[in-house]
């Protein structure tokens, strides 16, 4: 089942555009990407490229090590699309792709030369889903 976006955004003459919609993977042709629109485009982002992403009001920054987009959606959004066994939720502000991690203490984890904040909440949930990681 599609989730959407947004409501329908307003264009340069008014006229409102069509609201996007994240798919489950499962229901996708393409399975190891995500599209999403910038400037005007859809651009695919491989998940494998993905090291985090970062949400903040009704905007979302996708941070990969070579780029960062500023996408208009919300976290959420992304927390139910991307596939699970390789992306958690560690704050309500950020979600992580597992195989990123480092280094993880109580109060933040590291993935490349950043650190990143844990959630309290979330704290339990990570450490048994990392302990999981690698295994079938």
């Amino acid at each position: 089942m599609n989730e959407l976006i947004e409501s329908a955004r307003r264009n340069g003459n008014g006229m409102a555009e069509k609201p996007i919609s994240l798919q489950k993977p499962s229901d996708l042709l393409i399975r190891d990407s995500i599209f999403v629109r910038h400037d005007g485009s859809l651009v695919k982002v491989k998940y494998q490229e993905i090291l985090w992403l970062k949400g903040n009001g009704n905007y979302t920054t996708l941070v990969t090590k070579d780029f960062e987009l500023s996408i208009r959606n919300i976290l959420k959004e992304f927390e139910e699309a991307l596939p699970n066994h390789e992306f958690m939720r560690i704050h309500k502000s950020y979600i992580v792709r597992l195989e990123e991690i480092l280094a993880i203490n109580t109060r933040e984890l590291r993935v490349g030369d950043e650190f990143i904040p844990i959630g309290r909440t979330y704290y339990q949930k990570l450490i048994e889903g990392i302990q999981k990681l690698g295994g079938d």
